[in-house]
């Protein structure tokens, strides 16, 4: 089986092709965008393992949350390799595959974060598994208090951990938190395993499937506010 899987949540792609007899992983950060460059490293990585698009037979993409922009990208290119091939397309979210990445490194439970912006951080609390302890939020990060109060030491993953934890006000708090000093980390081969999971559970997702953004993007609290001005 050919699988191709990909990250676009953050401005860091992680990207990963995987066949019978090969298997690459590519971490990109920095100069790069994902809408003009995601299709040139797909095309790249069929390239060398001397394949092409119609050859591919499952498509893993991180849902979200995260950015915007970068999940409609990820997700609207494997929508349109999905179209032109026989492909079959699953969607896994961003914080379970990037505490999966762990699985088995520590005993402590994982906690993943992504910059929401605006003073807030998309984060969730998974154990050693990956299994999830607390469900995802989009809040302060003063709001993690409550999720790992029953924990000595917690791991912090991702891009924005050093960031999430120089807004804690509490030092007691903060100093529950072990960073993972391996970040950004490639989580391609956790979405290929945990979307290899859910394909053989529950098949391909729907056709209407789209991004997880827990959150309204900008132009849609504007149109809401427009909306709500109007009918006052």
């Amino acid at each position: 089986m050919n699988i191709l899987s990909l990250d676009t949540s953050t401005d860091v792609l992680s990207i990963a092709l995987k066949c019978d007899k090969s298997y690459e992983e590519r971490l990109v950060w920095g100069n790069f965008s994902h809408s003009e460059d995601l299709l040139n490293e797909i095309l790249s990585l069929l390239g060398r393992a001397d394949l092409t698009l119609k050859d591919l037979d499952l498509l893993i993409a991180s849902k979200g949350p995260g950015s915007f922009t970068g999940l409609r990208v990820g997700i609207a290119s494997l929508k349109g390799i999905r179209a032109g091939s026989d492909a079959k397309l699953v969607t896994i979210p961003t914080l379970e595959a990037m505490a999966y990445a762990l699985k088995g490194l520590s005993e402590h439970p994982v906690l993943p974060c992504i910059d929401a912006r605006k003073g807030r951080f998309y984060f969730a609390l998974y154990d050693s598994n990956g299994n999830e302890l607390a469900e995802v939020k989009d809040s302060d990060v003063d709001r993690v208090e409550e999720d790992i109060q029953a924990y000595e030491k917690v791991i912090i993953t991702g891009k924005d951990a050093d960031l999430f934890l120089s807004k804690l006000t509490k030092e007691e708090v903060r100093n529950k938190f072990i960073i993972d000093r391996s970040c950004p980390r490639n989580i391609s081969s956790a979405l290929i395993e945990l979307g290899l999971k859910k394909f053989e559970k529950d098949g391909e997702d729907d056709i209407g499937e789209g991004p997880l953004y827990v959150r309204r993007s900008d132009a849609e609290e504007a149109l809401l506010k427009k909306v709500e001005n109007e009918n006052a």
